[in-house]
């Protein structure tokens, strides 16, 4: 009986041993679980209709997507290739391991996203948790969310990409984190961050689940929907798009273990995710060898930033440059480091020809002072700046209505085109009214457009006027330009031919055909007052025989007037802190300016054409007789 009591003390004290033991670890793990899925962020994605077309083709997604895969490959710094590897063939790896997902990450096409599809087919996309401490502040814990990307599609282009972003606790535990409320947000941005307060208006959520936006093909991690602007490696070099609108996803939330063994070796990797790639195209290092990894407070002190820069919905010549430009340039440097040969020879050809071009013309005896003469090429360019130096309160009233025109143009899309304030989590930048926003904002551009071409025609009045040695008036050659619209309509009909054709790889070269045959046509209507039908058909008796070179400086005059002042615009923007609207601005008085040296120049060139013509026909009735 006595050993029977005995026996049964002994198994309640073992049990009760086991219950204190057990239950902390039990409770501390069921806590950070319970924290995690509370908060699990909401990730919106910029849609995509089309594979291979515009929005976000990936997912954040689990790491198995990539281990275990039969078409990856771990290489060591040794020569070593590990087929297919697995979380530990990962483990306790560092420096010269990379993976090696199939395809060139310089020259990725499609295929890493048709990878990525079928890689990807039967998982959830995937964030991983984890609560991070700071030794710095020990006052304050880090509910932190790491994304695995596949392949960074951006102005830098790298296989394997980690993303994350954090909510601070003043707590110690998990425990304690669910009893109160989060205090800041950060979220990682390229080298930097941007936070907010927990209750500040742009940290959009649902409930107590943050929403995430991701920026195309970067990943970088922003508050709302817009194109974001940078120029560092803080907040990236080029243009970020997270614009509406966007596929919603709620990604399964997984917890890392303190312990990273099993299923979770590969967080004691510190290789790389991604194929080795010069310059910044390199496969990065993984989440665990990150700055907030483990200093998560601090990285949000030191490196947060409490903004990133928004652009306009609308916004304007100078900042839509400054993106395509940076897009382009970036482009051009990754094929110059994927092919460097190639790329050279294609640079040399390119500048080579362009100074082939300049040797091959005149620049010099201009006389601007008399516009109707043979000139050269280069002589044209020179004679047309020094022509509007010669008049420039007669060009005046041009200037002002083309910069007037554009000016208006703009204001009206940034009125009618602006965001539904109410719209949901995938939407939130979407148009308050968009039908109406953007057909009003179209017609507005339609009728605005003819006093952007009146610019132009009545410059070449006043050329024509001088040429005639008459008194050039600016305002009289405006007025004329809509009592007598055959210019007008010349170039509305003719610029609207070339841009349509001019947008697709089929329809260029008959873009240019067209444009070397109709280069003249402007200042045919308009000198010779002649219909539509007749101008475009002088035009093309007057270029017959000269197509090349007529196509060469109508292109010129053309880049010039409509290209030269947005790029000088998108300069500003890279080298000045100046507003958005100056740039902008600056970029819009530049191109007032140049539309009237454009004109006279094309009107320079049909003086040339038509003297040309005429010496040649002369010469050949001479010879007839």
């Amino acid at each position: 009986m006595l050993l029977r009591s005995m026996r049964a003390i002994l198994a309640l004290a073992i049990a009760a041993v086991t219950l204190v033991l057990g239950a902390p670890a039990a409770s501390a793990d069921d806590a950070l679980n319970q924290l995690a899925q509370k908060y699990a962020p909401i990730v919106v994605v910029r849609s995509q209709d089309a594979t291979c077309g515009e929005g976000e083709p990936y997912l954040p997604v689990p790491v198995e997507t990539v281990l275990g895969n039969s078409t990856v490959t771990l290489h060591g710094p040794n020569g070593e290739s590990i087929a297919a590897p697995k979380a530990s063939d990962l483990a306790g790896k560092g420096d010269g391991w990379y993976l090696d997902l199939p395809g060139n990450p310089l020259s990725p096409g499609c295929d890493y996203e048709q990878w990525f599809d079928k890689a990807s087919a039967g998982k959830q996309p995937t964030l991983y948790s984890r609560l991070a401490t700071d030794p710095d502040h020990p006052d304050q814990v880090a509910l932190q969310y790491w994304f695995f990307w596949t392949y960074n599609d951006w102005n830098d282009k790298h296989e394997g990409d980690w993303e994350m972003v954090q909510i601070l606790f003043p707590a110690t535990s998990a425990a304690q984190a669910l009893t109160v409320t989060p205090t800041s947000t950060a979220f990682a941005q390229h080298e930097g961050s941007e936070t907010s307060a927990w209750n500040d208006p742009k940290l959009h959520k649902d409930g107590d689940h943050i929403a995430v936006y991701p920026g195309q093909g970067s990943h970088a991690a922003y508050y709302t929907q817009a194109n974001w602007f940078g120029k560092s490696a803080a907040a990236g070099f080029g243009c970020d798009n997270t614009t509406s609108p966007g596929d919603v996803i709620k990604p399964a939330i997984v917890v890392m273990p303190d312990d990273p063994t099993g299923d979770f070796a590969w967080l004691t990797y510190t290789g790389r995710w991604g194929q080795k790639a010069p310059s910044f195209n390199n496969g990065p290092t993984g989440a665990n060898t990150k700055t907030q990894w483990g200093h998560p407070v601090s990285w949000q002190l030191d490196q947060g930033r409490e903004t990133a820069v928004a652009l306009p919905m609308v916004a304007g010549p100078a900042t839509a440059m400054f993106c395509s430009v940076s897009a382009w340039g970036s482009g051009l440097f990754i094929k110059a480091l994927d092919s460097p040969i190639k790329v050279l020879l294609g640079v040399l050809a390119v500048l080579g020809f362009i100074g082939w071009l300049i040797s091959r013309t005149d620049w010099r005896h201009a006389d601007s002072a008399n516009p109707d003469r043979e000139r050269r090429a280069g002589q044209m360019v020179t004679a047309a700046f020094g022509f509007v130096r010669r008049h420039p309160l007669s060009l005046l009233w041009p200037i002002l209505l083309a910069l007037l025109a554009a000016l208006a143009n703009l204001l009206a899309q940034r009125f009618f085109i602006q965001p539904n304030e109410n719209g949901d989590l995938g939407h939130l930048d979407a148009l308050a009214h968009p039908v109406l926003g953007i057909g009003l904002s179209l017609i507005v551009a339609i009728v605005l457009f003819p006093f952007t071409a009146a610019a132009l025609t009545s410059s070449i009045r006043v050329a024509d006027d001088v040429a005639r040695d008459e008194t050039p008036h600016g305002l009289g050659a405006i007025k004329e330009s809509f009592t007598k619209p055959s210019g007008l309509w010349v170039l509305i009909l003719g610029y609207i031919a070339i841009t349509l054709l001019g947008g697709t790889v089929i329809g260029s070269p008959i873009a240019l055909w067209l444009l070397a045959r109709w280069a003249v046509a402007m200042p045919a209507a308009v000198i010779e007052d002649l219909g539509v039908r007749a101008a475009f058909g002088r035009s093309a008796q007057l270029t017959k025989g000269r197509r090349l070179r007529s196509l060469a400086v109508a292109l010129g005059f053309y880049l010039l007037g409509f290209v030269l002042p947005d790029l000088i615009g998108a300069v500003l923007v890279l080298l000045t802190n100046w507003p958005f609207a100056v740039t902008t601005l600056v970029s819009l008085v530049l191109k007032a300016i140049l539309f009237p040296v454009s004109a006279v120049g094309l009107t320079m060139l049909f003086y040339d054409l038509r003297r040309r013509s005429a010496v040649a026909t002369q010469t050949q009735e001479t010879a007839d007789v």
